[in-house]
């Protein structure tokens, strides 16, 4: 027996949500703001630090050349 799909998420603009009506708030732009928390949201940063990949591509050469000559010098051996 199979489950059913879920169906994909819909982006609904924030507009469109309901709000839980809470008594004796302000519905000011500046009450609304101030009480507005951002939890959870990062900043997006673009690294330009490309160090790791100089060693990553130094390290996968150095282990190349180590598999080769671990192969030569046993061909040389049987």
């Amino acid at each position: 027996m199979t489950t059913p799909r879920r169906t994909r998420r819909r982006n609904v603009p924030a507009t469109s949500l309901p709000r839980p009506a809470v008594a004796g708030t302000e519905d000011t732009p500046e009450a609304r703001s101030a009480g507005r928390i951002q939890v959870g949201h990062r900043q997006h940063h673009v690294t330009t630090d490309y160090g790791y990949i100089r060693r990553d591509l130094i390290t996968v050469a150095v282990v190349g050349v180590v598999v080769i000559a671990f192969i030569v010098g046993m061909s040389f051996v049987v």
